[in-house]
């Protein structure tokens, strides 16, 4: 396999981790959401490190729907 079809393989997964991660930070910055825990500054953290699993934590089990 050469490294351009590594990078057209890897391609959709960049855009879907990318997308989460604009998503769900665009999500906890909304000023009325709060969050499990009470800390943003965490979840931020989660979100950013915890490549495409961070996101996908936080918004099913992160946010608080009341």
């Amino acid at each position: 396999m050469t490294t351009s079809q590594i990078l057209l393989l890897a391609l959709p997964l960049i855009v879907i981790q990318l997308g989460l991660m604009a998503f769900a930070l665009r999500d906890l910055a909304a000023p009325d959401r709060t969050v499990r825990g009470g800390s943003k500054l965490l979840w931020a953290a989660l979100i950013i490190l915890g490549e495409l699993f961070g996101p996908l934590v936080y918004l099913f089990l992160g946010r608080n729907e009341d």
